[in-house]
């Protein structure tokens, strides 16, 4: 996705607004994520003193398993970042930020995408916040029918424990 900054540059407005939908080519990395390819991108540019700032929003969805019932469903995440905008990339390795260099009056904002999705992407997802997820005994999906099991799930250990209360 190239964002044409040049003429926003040489003007003496201070922001400029990005709002795109695009969509991913690159087959392999929407293979790894399970990614929808179609990405929305808000976005801001400032002109602050000598530097120029990218304020960014990505929401983008992907296929996932829920970690407690196990079925599939679609997870959709939004996420923030902010970059720097500069003519090309300094030396100091020291640097936090994260540098867009502009190529022709453009600046490409495919990797950076890339990456933050990379780094946003959730460890463990739920298909829904009161997910009750699957019996350990049976295995049925809670969410979707009551089990038949005796929850009669107790530690050995204790039952010493339950003769007491029998007398």
């Amino acid at each position: 996705m190239l964002i044409r900054v040049n003429k926003f540059l040489s003007s003496d407005a201070l922001s400029f607004n990005v709002n795109e939908n695009f969509v991913i080519d690159d087959e392999d990395f929407l293979a790894k994520t399970h990614l929808d390819k179609n990405i929305e991108f808000r976005g801001d540019i400032f002109k602050v003193e000598d530097s120029v700032l990218l304020t960014g929003t990505i929401k983008y969805t992907f296929a996932d398993v829920c970690a407690r019932c196990l079925e599939d469903f679609d997870n959709t995440v939004v996420t923030k970042f902010e970059a720097v905008i500069v003519s090309k990339l300094s030396e100091d390795e020291e640097s936090d930020e994260i540098q867009l260099v502009i190529t022709d009056g453009c600046v490409n904002l495919d990797e950076i995408i890339k990456q933050m999705i990379y780094l946003s992407m959730p460890m463990k997802s739920l298909c829904k916040q009161d997910c009750k997820g699957i019996c350990p005994t049976c295995g049925v999906n809670l969410n979707l029918e009551e089990c038949k099991c005796e929850n009669n799930l107790t530690d050995p250990r204790f039952n010493k424990l339950k003769d007491l209360l029998k007398d």
